[in-house]
């Protein structure tokens, strides 16, 4: 889940045009044309840079299309770092997607101006059960205790590892509950110089958010009141990532990761930071054996970040009964099963999970997902000015990452700086 830095001016061009969307927010409508045996057409914004990235995606929709045969489903895609700004430019112009893919940062904003539908009365309707997603699904389309969208899919992060340097280099595998030190003495084992020059990582760039939550820490509270990315266990997981490059350089530095690539499928590191999206990569054109284990531990345990697809229906959609169809398969309904065969996406339900262990590229310690997500999950911040805050933070996080600065001397001083500019404690 990549950050957007522009949200402020977003906010701006939607005020400009909210009043255009006034009395639609709790649109109901008719049934659209579908309930007369004629055909509708949904689009649905998603992110991909074009057909041959998402032919997975097509096949789930065409999956839909055999239940539903009066329903049509037409994807419009935009880059990530760019479908945030076509659904605000789509949705001012008049012509706005029935549904379409949420960057969580963003929901909150959308939300308050009224450019996504409010989702609970059409939950209660179905009779669906908020249990049957897994810990933190709801919670990650939920503004203000309203539910505007649901979850596709969500996934932690785990770490995967090279068996066939671990076996050269004869180190242990690393086992699930392992710690932060666990961590530092296993990288250092798989670390590598050749003539003053590291040849092999023991660790690809550590995230330091996942540092954070993994120590019990969080940026922001939850709704946005509080700035927390000073307090001592914040300082403490943010200069323990930031040593793994410049105290035990068993990882490399921003600068030096530049042009490299993925350093782990290249066969230069022993471990990194993955998700199932990279599993197919690893298996086709990786030349080496892996398997996957949980975060290590800070002081919180093996926690990791809650990563999702929240899918919401836009406000001015003409059909409502059939976008809401349409998003209870993805995110409820036989899209469940389906996409973990087809994409290897992770269900949001609990009853969908038996498939995903089924996947061709799963690993041989896949539990260790399915332990995760029951167990170890955190839903991170988000509120409306998330990103005015980030833009804040960053720069001085990649100057404590880099080894310029010091987390201890840096996070008390902009964490002051963000509590005035938002005006919150």
């Amino acid at each position: 889940m990549k950050l957007k830095k522009r949200f402020t001016l977003f906010v701006s061009v939607l005020l400009a045009f909210s009043l255009l969307l006034a009395g639609c927010s709790e649109s109901s409508g008719g049934s659209g044309e579908s309930s007369d045996g004629k055909e509708t057409t949904l689009r649905v914004l998603v992110w991909g840079n074009g057909p041959e990235e998402l032919k997975g995606e097509e096949e789930i929709y065409a999956k839909f299309e055999e239940e539903n045969p009066n329903i049509n489903v037409e994807l419009i895609h935009a880059p990530y770092d760019q479908v945030m700004d076509k659904f605000v430019t789509m949705s001012a112009g008049g012509d706005q997607p029935d549904l379409v893919w949420l960057q969580g940062s963003y929901l909150p904003g959308f939300a308050e101006q009224g450019l996504l539908m409010k989702l609970d009365d059409l939950i209660e309707k179905a009779g669906i059960n908020k249990e049957d997603w897994l810990p933190g699904g709801i919670e990650m389309g939920t503004w203000d205790d309203t539910i505007y969208a649901l979850p596709r899919d969500i996934i932690s992060h785990h770490v995967v590892y090279n068996k066939d340097m671990f076996d050269k280099a004869g180190v242990p595998y690393p086992q699930d509950g392992w710690t932060w030190e666990d961590y530092v003495e296993t990288a250092k084992k798989l670390t590598i110089e050749e003539n003053g020059k590291i040849v092999q990582f023991g660790s690809a760039s550590y995230s330091w958010e996942e540092a954070l939550v993994e120590n019990g820490a969080s940026k922001f509270a939850q709704d946005g009141s509080e700035v927390l990315i000073d307090s001592p266990e914040a300082i403490e997981a943010i200069q323990w990532a930031a040593d793994l490059s410049n105290v035990h350089h068993v990882s490399p530095t921003a600068t030096e990761s530049q042009g490299l690539g993925d350093l782990f499928l290249a066969g230069k590191a022993a471990m990194a930071f993955t998700g199932p999206w990279n599993w197919r990569p690893y298996t086709t054109e990786g030349k080496f054996n892996w398997d996957i284990v949980e975060v290590p531990a800070g002081k919180a345990g093996n926690k990791s970040q809650l990563l999702g697809l929240p899918i919401a229906i836009g406000t001015n959609t003409e059909h409502p009964e059939e976008a809401w169809t349409l998003l209870e398969y993805l995110t409820h309904g036989g899209g469940q099963e389906v996409q973990s065969e087809i994409v290897g996406a992770y269900p949001s339900i609990k009853s969908a999970t038996g498939k995903f262990s089924e996947g061709e590229y799963a690993p041989e310690n896949v539990d260790t997902v399915h332990q995760a997500m029951e167990e170890n999950t955190v839903v991170t911040s988000n509120f409306p000015t998330y990103s005015e805050a980030m833009n804040t933070l960053q720069p001085v996080i990649d100057q404590i990452m880099n080894g310029e600065a010091k987390a201890e001397d840096e996070l008390p001083k902009v964490a002051d700086k963000i509590r005035s500019q938002l005006n919150i404690k």
